[in-house]
């Protein structure tokens, strides 16, 4: 490899440009300085040279009289000669002289145009000295500047020199880790397999189960219907059948039969039992209040407390021994028949606006909240053992199909995302045009109901992934973003609340506005079917509860 030439110092550099200067602004001017300097010796060597022919001259015309004075002695032949000879010797003089007066003219002239370019020099002289103090300065400043630099210099290394001493050390931290992350990961694989394992063997040992409790049931239907038959009974017609408590009901609520003050606030949730009797509501009073349905008169049974903030969502299980709701404190609480808090589910970071027993089965509970997030929560370990990352804020979910594997959520963003708690992204979505503010579903698990804010009801068929129908009235405003609606147990019809205080009652089958139940003065937040009759339980923002009946 060639050895790299040293750079050249910036010292050298300038002393270089300063005798390149030197030599361009001085040299050319030496010659001149040195003939005016001979022109000087020679003007004095003419000046002593005319003084002393100005002394021969006086010397010659003091002869001359003298020879004038003591001529008229002398014969005249010898004085005009040597007269004459003076004469001429003294013209000549005079000649020598004029010319040396000339020559010293020339010079002076001469002389006065060298004192003026001499000034004119050592003006620029001084010019250049003034330059070369400015750039000796300047050499002292970039000195300075540059030791300075030198000084960042060994600091800046010194900081490199720490920064990779910590990615070294940094690196073999993450070369540790990654091996424990890979024995981890290998351990993990373990025991997911054991897991997957000990969970096959538990899902034979339940199909067994469930094998033997249905062939228990059969052989107690099989007793029952051998019992009846061998029974004598009468039969006796009836003009209406509906009367009957094992008829399903065919029809919708048309008058309100009842109204009370349920909370000190909003109300912002409602939910009535399987079994038709017990109601729950949760409003901006950090309370859940239960209710009992008796003769169309609401009586309290009691009131669920342990909530930081307001209940937004309330659920409870088909044997009405526990009840959820899901909170603004970011938490989901879990109440027993016994009035006592049996479980805090907090993990999420933002409100809670959605809770539900999966399957209605108090085993195990699915939250939606703001934070973008679903969490599946086991009761029985008491933790959340899936969290699905949804990618917008839920309103609302549901849960599907006949393992209750599918959650069904309707979000911020508009979208209906349809999830297998299996995986980790959703099976399907759907898009409408406003934020889904609730969703429910038939009975049968074929049609889903999703309120939004663009003041529309969709019907979706499950089955083929399409909007079937779209309920909506002229007045009919969504008054929430948690606004509540509702199929009807027989799924004939759907109800909501307005933002205009009414209660609209469509038919599912036709998309028709059966009724408009006029009740309450505020916006109506939520309403639930009562499961067992045509009854309708719809709360209000002012505090109100209405149960509509047909009287």
């Amino acid at each position: 490899m060639e050895a790299s030439r040293p750079k050249p110092n910036f010292k050298d550099t300038i002393l270089h440009e300063l005798k390149r200067r030197h030599d361009c602004e001085v040299r050319p001017w030496e010659g001149l300085i040195r003939s005016h300097n001979r022109l000087l010796e020679l003007n004095d060597n003419l000046k002593s040279n005319n003084i002393q022919l100005t002394l021969e001259l006086d010397k010659l015309r003091a002869e001359n009289e003298n020879l004038k004075i003591h001529g008229e002695t002398s014969s005249g032949s010898s004085k005009s000669d040597k007269v004459s000879a003076l004469e001429q010797k003294v013209f000549k003089l005079q000649e020598e002289l004029t010319e040396l007066h000339r020559r010293k003219g020339e010079n002076s002239e001469l002389i006065i145009q060298l004192n003026s370019a001499l000034k004119l020099k050592e003006n620029e002289l001084s010019e250049a000295r003034m330059k070369i103090s400015e750039f000796e300065s300047y050499q002292r400043a970039l000195l300075t500047e540059k030791s300075n630099l030198e000084k960042t210099i060994l600091g800046l290394e010194e900081q490199i020199q720490t920064i990779r001493d910590e990615h070294t050390s940094l690196q073999l931290m993450y070369n540790a880790l990654e091996q424990d992350n890979r024995k981890i990961n290998i351990e993990y694989q373990e025991l997911l397999n054991r897991w997957l394992k000990y969970k096959a063997v538990q899902a034979d040992l339940v199909n067994m189960q469930n094998d033997a409790e249905i062939k228990q049931k059969q052989l107690q239907m099989q007793n029952l219907l051998q019992q009846a038959a061998e029974q004598a009974v009468d039969v006796v017609e009836v003009d209406n059948p509906r009367s009957f408590p094992f008829l399903p009901f065919d029809g919708y609520p048309t008058k309100c039969v009842y109204k009370w003050d349920a909370h000190e606030g909003e109300v912002n949730a409602v939910k009535f039992g399987p079994t038709g009797i017990l109601v729950a509501t949760g409003g901006s009073d950090r309370k859940i209040k239960l209710w009992n349905i008796v003769n169309n008169t609401c009586e309290e049974a009691g009131v669920l407390t342990g909530c930081n903030a307001a209940v937004m969502s309330i659920d409870i299980d088909n044997d009405e021994r526990h009840i959820v709701g899901g909170c603004n404190d970011f938490a989901c609480r879990v109440w027993s028949s016994d009035r006592r808090l049996r479980h805090s589910l907090t993990g999420h970071s933002g409100k809670v606006l959605a809770a539900r027993f999966v399957g209605g089965e108090a085993t195990k509970v699915v939250s939606g909240s703001h934070d973008r997030t679903l969490k599946v929560w086991d009761l029985i370990s008491k933790a959340c053992i899936k969290t699905i990352f949804a990618g917008s804020s839920c309103n609302d979910l549901v849960t599907a199909g006949s393992m209750q594997t599918t959650i069904i959520s309707g979000h911020f963003d508009k979208r209906i995302r349809f999830w297998d708690t299996r995986a980790d992204t959703p099976t399907n979505e759907i898009l409408l045009q406003g934020k889904i503010t609730s969703v429910d579903i038939a009975r049968d698990d074929t049609l889903l109901l999703a309120c939004s804010r663009d003041d529309t009801i969709k019907l979706i068929d499950i089955r083929r992934n399409l909007v079937v129908s779209t309920l909506c009235a002229e007045s009919f405003r969504t008054a929430f973003d948690w606004t509540r609606a509702a199929f009807s147990p027989n799924g004939r019809f759907v109800a909501a609340g307005s933002q205009d205080g009414a209660v609209y009652v469509w038919n599912a089958l036709n998309a028709k506005l059966e009724t408009i139940l006029k009740e309450h003065s505020q916006s109506v937040s939520a309403c639930t079917w009562n499961r067992q009759n045509m009854m309708l339980v719809s709360v209000d923002r002012s505090k109100r509860a209405v149960l509509w009946g047909d009287g």
